[in-house]
């Protein structure tokens, strides 16, 4: 029987051990983030473990020391600068949706012209939630300006331990940056995410209901890990995702209710959170599926667990139909602009090149 060569087993077993070490430490890092968010008696406490996923996801190779203050301090502008649209415009909803409309659409336009997505997407977490729920309830905005910060302070500090407990192989070289795109074809996709996400903070800020951040939530999720060149099969597969970690988070906080035990809950998170990982931490074209199920679930099980401040009780039926409701609208605005969403064909542009140059 022929066996593999020593460097080939050599580097099969560097990438199991890569795999491993990167599940265990997303799923500890969440279950750490978020138990630590419960225990502070935090009215948000999915927005740290949340950050700490997409923290994980952008940067499974280490975070540097300049991170560790990069990151609180990019929520703290973004927050402090959206608490000022919303507190000035709080009067003017057309003139405060089209100063938020053009902060999401230049967070957008940065990230598909290559810079970091996850700081990109900070700021549209601080500028889309902050004005709704200041519009509703001023303290409240406030309060939830005020533990986005905290919540990315103890998201980079949680992180900044999981490295240092279960460390990326010396081997194991960092993940390239993905190239950005042409101005042209990074502000036509910009435009399109723009406009799935306007509709949704028009209907929030007139309907007044905070509990419908959650779909306004999942919608960023969904958004975030989209790739234009990948089409309809991964948007469905990533609403699919949602589905199932939103599924999985009502559960959850179904037992979480029964028990009435904080360890039940740490142990929810910890068995959810490893499942995830292990799918997340294997890569290749399912990943961001599960980053969109893992932070699903941890938006669901938190809202459930540490209610929104004004917000009312909702059954287990009303919670699984605002996740059906997030996806499908996703979905559905998403094909309306597929058009939009669309990267130029590499092939098609030498031609109409050749075509100028014959002219």
């Amino acid at each position: 029987m022929a066996t593999a060569p020593p460097h080939d087993r050599q580097a099969a077993h560097g990438a199991h051990v890569r795999i491993v070490r990167q599940a265990l430490r997303l799923a500890f890092s969440a279950t750490l983030a978020f138990g630590f968010a419960e225990y502070q008696g935090w009215e948000f406490s999915f927005l740290a473990p949340m950050i700490v996923v997409q923290l994980l996801a952008a940067m499974p190779s280490g975070i540097k020391p300049a991170q560790i203050l990069a990151i609180p301090l990019l929520l703290a502008g973004a927050s402090v600068a959206a608490l000022i649209a919303s507190n000035l415009f709080n009067g003017t909803p057309a003139v405060l949706l089209l100063c938020v409309g053009l902060i999401i659409f230049l967070a957008f336009y940065g990230e598909r012209r290559g810079i970091s997505a996850f700081a990109m997407s900070l700021i549209r977490i601080a500028f889309c939630a902050i004005p709704i729920i200041t519009i509703i309830s001023a303290p409240t905005g406030e309060e939830f300006a005020r533990l986005l910060v905290l919540s990315g302070i103890t998201a980079v500090v949680v992180v900044a331990i999981a490295h240092a407990v279960l460390p990326t192989p010396d081997n194991d070289p960092p993940a390239a940056p993905s190239p950005g795109l042409d101005a042209a074809a990074a502000a036509r996709i910009a435009l399109s995410d723009t406009l799935v996400l306007l509709p949704l903070l028009v209907a929030f800020i007139i309907g007044a209901d905070i509990n419908n951040l959650v779909i306004l939530i999942m919608t960023l999720n969904i958004l975030r890990q989209i790739d234009p060149s990948r089409g309809a099969r991964l948007a469905m597969g990533l609403i699919l995702g949602n589905l199932l970690g939103g599924a999985a988070g009502v559960v959850a906080h179904e037992f979480v209710v029964l028990t009435d035990s904080f360890a039940f809950f740490l142990f929810a998170v910890l068995v959810s959170s490893l499942w995830f990982a292990g799918r997340i931490a294997r890569g290749g074209p399912a990943a961001p599926i599960y980053v969109v199920g893992l932070a699903s679930f941890i938006l669901i099980l938190g809202l459930g667990v540490s209610p929104m401040p004004g917000a009312s009780a909702e059954s287990f039926i009303i919670r699984v139909l605002k996740i059906i409701i997030a996806s499908a609208y996703t979905i559905g605005a998403l094909s309306l602009v597929s058009r939009l969403r669309r990267k130029p064909d590499p092939a098609s542009l030498k031609r109409d090149d050749s075509k100028i140059r014959s002219c």
